[in-house]
């Protein structure tokens, strides 16, 4: 039997530079043993500090022979990152739930052969100074948001060949009286977070003057510069929105001209000198996945690395291109709280991929054209670990959608701060004879700009969530764990049976994975994947498409062709019905 084995690895920051080497210029013309440690903490030049990384590897247990790694790691623990698909799943945020990580190391003795490069010229007796974590504290205070992968083999598999998953460090905890540290560290979309980014964000512009309600002239603003502030734009002082069309410095004063007030639904007010004025973001029918890209990149600061844009791009294509939203931010507001607003209300859905170090994006959507993997209880799932739950609290029976915003410096969760109300109920269900109770999603869109957007979101929404949303959770062996959140896969098991009691194939998403027993098991939570229309669902063709009649069926799932007026596919077979465009 194979041994499992786990490594971390930390990736902390560690200057380029030579101590006393140009462009290093510490400890020229000093004498005695004076040298940093490579790391800004104890840096003597942080003019030319040059900030590169270096990996530091540890494990659960004795390296094989040719790995070097401080076998410290004494217990690992880890949540999964829990997708909510449109923001439908009340029991999370928004964007779902964040990958998280703990792991705690027995502090020791060390010799400091691994972190500190002048180890030879130093002559001193570091295995008798401090410990290795004291020590490295004291040098790296600085390593939030620093990179800690998870490598989870077999002993004899080259870290490459291993299942690896990426995190940001939040805080490390101790050394404890037991001489234990634990490293708690989040996904990537920590960065998002609320508390942390915001957008815009706070300007620190304040009125020079009192500017009365009906003064009509220039804005003159004191501690800001142009750069503060777009050449064009919108700008907010208390409850009144305000547009421009230029700006220009005077000494220390800044002056918006061509000011239009009371703009957005506000009213004119009084303000007095010292009052805030904040820098708004306007956008224009801009398709979902540049906001999201914009919100990550520019205010949360996650790398661009980090976001397969090309890929978002494409997923929009197919799914989202009627999601182009207009709409303003008038205060800082978090990250997070924006992008759960589009996920929402384009039916989409981000998350971290710990394994590929990908922020993925998918729509909800009937996908029931593409080939997917199946599993079952006779080669795949594990006995005895499955679990199948109605979600009753998820169902919804009728969606309200407001749209149209009256006055954007007013709550955008009030229904009187609206112009548009699209409803769209099933009665059917509300009836005795079905589940004899209404249940009402709410739907606040300062984004929503047209009808047809309003009826395909409520549509969407309904069709996807009018009967109790359906989980399950089963457990797999290592051998099946390239199953991984966000895949879709067809499920057989005796659990799940048709109307005859025959076991029948399901098609469902998973939810989140975890490897529960390094190794050997991995826990899944699914949710039934089913969109609540019926039919063909039709896709815009590339111009050289077949016609019917020479088309595959691969091409004739995934693609549309206009049907006669009885419903029917020209030249097709008598069974085949036209197609549903969504």
């Amino acid at each position: 039997m194979r041994e499992p084995i786990t490594f971390v690895e930390i990736e902390q920051d560690f200057c380029n530079l030579t101590y006393g080497v140009a462009p290093c210029m510490a400890g020229i013309g000093v004498t005695g043993n004076t040298q940093c440690y490579n790391t800004l903490r104890t840096c003597q030049d942080t003019d030319n500090y040059d900030r590169g990384t270096k990996k530091l590897l540890f494990s659960d247990a004795q390296p094989p022979a040719g790995m070097y790694a401080v076998p410290s790691i004494r217990r690992i623990s880890t949540a999964p990152t829990v997708i909510n698909p449109g923001g439908g799943g009340r029991r999370s945020g928004p964007l779902g739930q964040r990958a998280s990580l703990s792991v705690t190391f027995q502090d020791h003795p060390s010799s400091d052969l691994l972190t500190d490069p002048y180890l030879d010229e130093r002559g001193v007796d570091a295995l008798h100074q401090g410990t290795f974590w004291t020590k490295w504290l004291a040098r790296n205070p600085y390593y939030n948001n620093r990179i800690v992968r998870v490598y989870d083999g077999y002993v004899g598999d080259e870290l490459a060949e291993m299942t690896s998953r990426t995190y940001l460090i939040d805080k490390i905890e101790g050394p404890n009286s037991r001489g234990e540290v634990t490293l708690h560290a989040k996904d990537v979309l920590r960065l998002a977070d609320n508390d942390k980014a915001l957008a815009p964000a706070p300007s620190l512009g304040a009125l020079r003057v009192d500017y009365n309600k009906d003064a009509t002239g220039n804005i003159e603003v004191v501690g800001a510069t142009t750069a503060d502030y777009p050449s064009s734009g919108t700008i907010r002082i208390n409850r009144e929105v305000f547009r421009y069309t230029g700006r220009s410095m005077s000494g220390d004063t800044l002056r918006f001209t061509g000011v239009t007030r009371a703009t957005d639904g506000t009213e004119r007010h009084d303000h007095k000198a010292g009052d805030r004025v904040q820098v708004c973001l306007r956008y224009n029918e801009v398709r979902v996945e540049e906001l999201a890209r914009e919100w990550l990149q520019d205010y949360a600061g996650v790398p661009s690395e980090y976001i397969p844009f090309a890929e978002w791009q494409a997923e929009a294509d197919l799914w989202l291109d009627q999601f182009d939203f207009t709409g303003l931010i008038t205060e800082p507001t978090g990250v997070t709280q924006l992008l759960g607003e589009i996920c929402e209300q384009a039916l989409f859905y981000i998350w971290w991929d710990e394994r590929a170090q990908l922020i993925r994006m998918q729509a909800i959507a009937p996908r029931i054209y593409e080939d997917v993997e199946q599993i079952d209880d006779r080669r795949n799932i594990i006995a005895d670990s499955i679990d199948l739950r109605d979600e009753p609290s998820a169902r919804v029976s009728q969606v309200w959608v407001f749209w149209g915003v009256r006055d954007a410096s007013a709550s955008l969760t009030q229904d009187d701060n609206y112009t548009r109300l699209r409803v769209r109920a099933d009665l059917d269900a509300e009836a005795p004879e079905q589940y004899d109770d209404s249940r009402v999603r709410k739907i606040y869109s300062r984004w929503i700009h047209t009808e047809g957007q309003a009826i395909n979101l409520s549509t969407r929404i309904l069709n996807k969530l009018r009967d109790n949303p359906r989980t399950m959770t089963l457990e797999l062996d290592a051998k099946d764990r390239r199953f991984w959140t966000g895949d879709v896969i067809d499920v057989l098991t005796r659990n799940s049976v048709n109307f005859l009691g025959e076991p029948q194939v399901d098609r469902w998403q998973i939810l989140s994975a975890e490897e529960i027993e390094a190794g050997h098991r991995v826990k899944y939570v699914l949710d039934l994947y089913e969109f609540g229309v019926s039919g063909l669902h039709g896709r815009w063709m590339e111009v050289n498409a077949p016609n019917y009649e020479d088309a595959t069926e691969t091409e004739r799932l995934a693609g549309a062709w206009w049907a006669d007026a009885d419903g029917r596919i020209p030249d097709g077979d008598e069974s085949d019905e036209g197609y549903m465009w969504i």
